[in-house]
């Protein structure tokens, strides 16, 4: 046993050290199980032995063997079992098309940046081809690290770049500080660890690891250990469809960070950061947040009787409802800038309705909905834009986590939530109220072992208010973790929240059945002070460090086409291009100063996340030989899109900026 102790060690005290550099979340972790079983207050439930000239986890209560007394056999079965086929134990991280010719025609007839479709058709009908077959696995996961065996067979195998490795079972993967030599995977990988995380830590972690050379997200391969739960592949299916470029185009955020500028001229009033909306004015009545779920519905008759009660914040996607129940709200947020943003205002029988409303409202939104109201009403919020130093720049996927983010942020005492379901109804399998333009009806049941993901309308359970769970999709999850984010950043010991809703449990919000508040009448009427005080903490125009700051976006613009044009005439000077030349120009145009600074730079991060795995992966498959001429097709196309992103930019920049 002297060698195998000393292995032990070496691995042991090797991976100690790493986690403590590289990993120091996971380290402290590690360090507080020893001290737990060290104090007794945690008994350990596993038993690493060395049997058949192999290591085995004995589970103490049981005494089960992990590994059967096999552990060897095990890894090497694992290891053979992983192939380079497309047909099983695989994500997808793209979307499908099949684009023929005449479609291709029709993309390139639209308009600039009319259809994100004209900027990938080009480059993904030169690209299509019936693979089954990759010639390298550049990333992998393993759901269950077990004692890391097979982790390092399998890396021997496909010598993989980037490895994301998830293990429940905190003190089981301790065990594996002493079979696995992680930092030696991590000299010639980079290593992802997902131990012992919940929901959102966990999908922090699964966005690291597909952020890491994202370009080879293409196809990305696993495997599962049958002793670890499933419930992970799950979730990752879910951060894997749910990446920003997937969701958000590139030529909707490259109009739309672009619109403000038409009311940053135009005198409109963006609202300052200085807001606050905890003083004594607001005591008799708190804010009440109205959404368009499932729960505004079932409350209405509560609403009616008690709406005066509260500060009335609500969504645009409730005004028809609310304006037939005569229940006018003080506050309307509105965020959504596509062509059906002016859907629900044109639901309404009248714009009297709400005249005296603070309208607080995206910069991004189209014209055609901010000439329907008087300019007094409007108050600008930043989406994603620095255009103002001291505006209220929120930001959430959707309109009512970025509402109640907002609320958070300007310190108000008392926020009632209602209409905030996050989650369908689970009788009747309703996404939200009646009248809300993206209203669905789904099934109903829990669709845990789909193999596809839809984004709007696979289920799947969350932690309920009043119900031990209820049943929501993956694209009401985002805005559940987006305001557990809000809470903990944000609030503080003073706000407080009630969730009325059978929906979706948020963190520190106390769940509170809407007939069981009891509150003052709040007489005094409060929108003329709402007005008074947003007037005084808002701005119009720019100040001349924000005008210096538009040049310098200006200048950044000019840069960003000064590098492309330098990477197109170096392809004069050499043979051919590579895809790592590919990787470092997406890394000189995007890079973290960039990203934070510059939106040109975050609309160019959008279009090459969304476009590079297609390119890459071309030049992955086993079944074909790339030359220099097949590269020179995709470069071009790719370079030649990126020259027309920029130029758009800097000529309206300049054009509606007058520089």
């Amino acid at each position: 046993m002297p060698d195998i102790n000393k292995t032990l060690t070496k691995n042991f005290n090797e991976n100690i050290a790493y986690l403590q550099t590289e990993h120091p979340e996971l380290f402290s972790k590690l360090v507080a199980l020893e001290n737990a079983v060290e104090q007794e207050h945690y008994q350990e439930r596993y038993e690493l032995v060395y049997e058949n000239d192999g290591f085995d986890v004995l589970e103490k209560s049981s005494g089960n063997f992990l590994y059967d007394k096999k552990s060897i056999s095990h890894a090497k079965l694992a290891s053979k079992s992983v192939d380079y086929n497309l047909d099983d134990n695989l994500f997808q991280g793209f979307h499908t098309y099949e684009i023929a010719s005449d479609a291709l025609e029709k993309y390139k007839n639209y308009e600039p940046f009319e259809h994100h479709m004209s900027g990938f058709a080009p480059i993904i009908h030169a690209v299509e081809e019936d693979v089954k077959t990759l010639k390298t696995l550049y990333k992998y996961i393993f759901f269950g690290s077990g004692l890391g065996l097979h982790i390092s067979l399998i890396h021997e195998k496909i010598n993989a770049k980037v490895y994301l490795i998830i293990e429940d079972d905190l003190e089981l993967f301790r065990l594996s500080l002493f079979c696995t030599n992680y930092k030696d995977l991590a000299s010639s990988a980079t290593l992802i660890f997902s131990v012992f995380e919940e929901n959102e830590a966990f999908h922090k972690s699964a966005t690291l690891f597909l952020q890491t050379q994202y370009y080879y997200n293409h196809y990305i391969k696993y495997f599962h250990i049958l002793s670890h739960a499933d419930e992970k592949i799950k979730q990752f299916q879910i951060a894997i469809s749910s990446q920003s470029h997937l969701l958000f185009f590139y030529n909707t955020l490259l109009t739309q960070y672009l619109m403000p500028l038409e009311y940053l001229f135009e005198d409109y009033k963006f609202l300052n950061k200085s807001l606050c909306f905890d003083t004594k004015e607001f005591d008799a009545k708190p804010f009440l947040l109205v959404a368009a779920g499932p729960s505004l519905e079932k409350n209405m008759i509560w609403l009616k009787e008690n709406y005066d009660k509260f500060t009335i914040v609500a969504l645009s996607a409730t005004l028809s409802i609310l304006e037939e129940e005569g229940i006018v709200p003080s506050i309307i947020t509105h965020i959504d800038a596509f062509d059906t943003a002016k859907i629900h205002f044109d639901k309404l029988k009248s714009l009297e309705f709400i005249k005296d409303a603070i309208l607080i409202y995206s910069s991004r939104i189209p014209k055609d909905v901010v000439t329907m109201f008087e300019k007094k009403q409007l108050f600008f919020l930043e989406s994603g834009t620095h255009y103002k130093e001291g505006s209220l720049k929120p930001s959430a996927p959707c309109v009512g986590s970025l509402t109640y983010q907002l609320l958070l942020r300007l310190k108000a005492k008392s926020i009632y939530l209602l209409g905030l379901d996050l989650a369908i109804d689970q009788e009747s399998g309703k996404t939200h109220s009646a009248s809300h333009e993206y209203a669905k009806t789904l099934k109903v049941n829990d669709d845990s072992e789909a193999s596809i993901i839809s984004f709007k309308e696979s289920l799947f359970h969350v932690e309920g208010n009043f119900r031990e769970s209820v049943l929501t999709t993956p694209n009401f999850k985002i805005s559940i973790n987006a305001i557990n984010n809000a809470t903990n950043l944000l609030k503080d010991d003073t706000q407080k929240v009630y969730n009325l809703n059978d929906g979706a449990k948020f963190i520190q919000a106390t769940p509170e059945k809407a007939e069981d508040i009891a509150l003052n009448q709040g007489s005094k009427d409060i929108k003329s002070y709402l007005f008074e005080i947003c007037s005084e903490n808002s701005s119009v125009g720019l100040l001349d460090v924000e005008l210096n700051a538009l040049r310098d976006k200006l200048h950044h613009a000019k840069l960003m086409q000064s590098t492309l044009l330098q990477y197109k005439e170096s392809k004069k000077l050499k043979l051919h291009k590579s895809l790592d030349e590919l990787k470092e120009l997406s890394a000189t145009l995007c890079t973290s100063e960039y990203m934070q600074k510059y939106e040109l730079s975050r609309v160019l991060d959008i279009y090459l996340k969304y476009i590079l795995s297609y390119l890459f992966d071309y030049f992955n498959h086993e079944k074909f030989e790339r030359n220099i001429d097949d590269f020179k097709k995709v470069d071009t196309l790719l370079t030649s899109h990126l020259m027309e992103i920029v130029n758009f930019y800097h000529d309206t920049l300049q054009e509606k900026g007058s520089l």
